[in-house]
């Protein structure tokens, strides 16, 4: 699970975890509505083994399994034991060693960069009490409409987690970031709302510099739905697949999976993967659900 660009985030608190005597590793999941969301696939030595386990407690509770971010080498386990598995979004990989705001491709990257300078904004790695950023976060839900998004984001704890903070005369910005395979997953991003242009994209600027220094390789921006490859087939169910890229589309009041991608495709990653949901049966209730468990409905 930690090879997992978002592993990190299945260690929640909030999460549960499945395990079995004898058997490597474990299953993130939550419970929601008839669902059992798992999160990630199956981190063990003996995906097979574990599955099947995992499958037939969640079928004692009468819980339907749900496992969303299904990494491309766990498609083929799930679909043996029986899944439907479609494409549900993508992750976001930037590499830190060949990393430039120069070339065309960051160019407006790199003006919002010097726009935020030009107006005095600094950035620090944030060492003091969570609560003036909790305060940064609250006015930035009441903006957004109040629902936190859930499950596939982190929260806003000190444990492992490092913050960077864009600051005026006050901090008005923070990202948080969690350990990652060879770097860091870029996680919250919370800003007040009278924060200037450019203030995340100085934010995260300054602690890839920070990264870089230190010998990470990669910066990891996560995973976002509904952002699939249309060339690629899609598998699993059509209504599915179409309904997928129809949230894609025009779902930006259920979850802002367009915002997010331009945000993340600002920074030119290099590595776009494909992450795929596998369900029995894959229904749009399940959808549904995950929409409501995401967005702390």
């Amino acid at each position: 699970m930690m090879a997992h660009p978002s592993g990190f985030l299945a260690l929640s608190p909030r999460n549960q975890r499945f395990a079995v005597e004898g058997v490597d590793g474990f299953v993130a999941y939550r419970d929601h509505g008839r669902h059992r969301f798992a999160f990630g696939g199956v981190a063990s030595r003996e995906p097979d083994v574990l599955l099947r386990h995992f499958v037939a407690a969640s079928e004692a509770a009468r819980r339907r399994v749900v496992a969303v971010q299904v990494r491309a080498e766990q498609v083929g386990l799930f679909r043996s034991a029986g899944f439907c598995v479609n494409q549900l979004g993508s992750s976001f990989s930037l590499s830190l060693e060949r990393f430039s705001l120069a070339g065309g491709a960051r160019m407006k990257l790199r003006q919002k960069v010097k726009r935020a300078r030009s107006l005095g904004l600094r950035v620090r790695e944030w060492h003091g009490d969570l609560g003036e950023l909790e305060s940064i976060s609250v006015a930035w839900l009441q903006e957004k409409g109040g629902r936190q998004l859930d499950f596939l984001v982190g929260e806003l704890r000190p444990e492992g987690r490092r913050i960077f903070v864009a600051e005026a005369e006050r901090p008005i910005a923070f990202i948080t970031y969690v350990p990652a395979p060879d770097g860091w997953l870029h996680d919250l991003t919370r800003r007040v709302p009278e924060a200037p242009p450019g203030a995340m994209e100085l934010c995260n600027f300054m602690a890839i510099e920070r990264f870089r220094e230190e010998g990470a390789r990669w910066l990891h921006f996560g995973f976002t739905p509904f952002v699939v490859d249309e060339r690629e087939p899609q598998g699993g169910s059509r209504i599915l697949g179409w309904l997928i890229r129809a949230l894609h589309r025009w779902g930006a009041a259920l979850y802002p999976a367009q915002s997010q991608t331009a945000y993340k495709l600002k920074w030119a990653p290099e590595v776009i993967e494909r992450e795929w949901v596998a369900a029995r049966p894959l229904s749009a209730r399940a959808v549904f659900d995950f929409l409501r468990i995401t967005r702390s409905l």
